[in-house]
């Protein structure tokens, strides 16, 4: 692994570059982190994805977003389109770095909707791939609001674990706040709004059928480079226990894995 920073030098991004293990193709995997509790369960699962990737020959970077992990800037500060632009960025540094041509996008919930976003922009992306996507802004902030909604409250009245929608607007969940600011700008990305995907190849892999998961496969699929693929495996990444359990969905890192061989 090779820990570096990139981008814009009055705002860099941090990012692992994992060379290959196998024959190198010709070709990079940049892989764009869910948001917040998930970023933290989901962080063994990508190491072992891009492992796995590295092995068949590919060059992958993994990076945070401007605001989160080891990038700099406040998360306070942060619009939604930051991290579409960081997305693009990432594409840059891979591409220049390990000199390759080809390049695979994937993402991971939230990190599926800013990457379907950032590709659908381009005409560079040989492959796309969403897992468990987030189809648009507004359905995340629902779906946050709803968890808060439903837990029970604490003997004193408020909420047991913190999480709760303040008065400024910002929403704190699972530890993290989402500004009144990055709710407005979250809410502007959907997937329903970018018609059909521009990458050459995309893959929507999940976990388990929703109603919003068939809607996108719905509107996808008749675009000849796309392929919808249901490995079930476990998918609570907002669940925090007490002994710190991490998801390693194995299903569907297989499947990935398959598909980009």
């Amino acid at each position: 692994m090779n820990p570096q920073f990139f981008g814009q030098a009055e705002a860099p991004l941090y990012g692992v570059y994992l060379p290959p293990k196998a024959t190198p193709r010709d070709a990079g995997v940049v892989l764009c982190y869910p948001f917040g509790q998930e970023y933290m369960r989901a962080h063994r699962a990508y190491r072992q994805l891009a492992l796995l990737l590295t092995k068949k020959g590919y060059h992958v970077l993994r990076f945070d977003y401007r605001g989160t992990g080891d990038s700099s800037g406040e998360l306070d500060t942060v619009v939604a389109q930051d991290w579409v632009d960081d997305v693009g960025l990432a594409v840059h540094e891979l591409r220049e770095s390990a000199g390759v041509k080809d390049i695979t996008v994937i993402g991971l919930r939230l990190g599926a909707l800013i990457a379907g976003t950032a590709c659908a922009a381009r005409t560079d992306i040989e492959r796309l791939i969403l897992w468990d996507p987030i189809l648009d802004g507004s359905e995340y902030e629902r779906e946050l609001l709803n968890e808060i909604a439903n837990e029970k409250p604490s003997e004193w009245g408020g909420p047991t674990s913190g999480n709760l929608e303040a008065g400024d607007g910002s929403i704190h969940f699972n530890g993290f706040r989402l500004t009144r600011q990055f709710r407005d700008t979250i809410k502007r990305l959907s997937l329903r709004d970018i018609g059909q995907p521009r990458a050459r190849h995309v893959l929507q892999v999940v976990s388990h059928e929703t109603p919003a998961f068939v809607e996108l496969k719905t509107m996808w699929c008749e675009y000849p480079g796309y392929r919808y693929q249901l490995s079930p495996a476990p998918h609570d990444w907002n669940y925090v226990d007490n002994f710190g359990g991490i998801l390693l969905p194995q299903p569907v890192i297989q499947s990935i894995v398959s598909w980009m061989d």
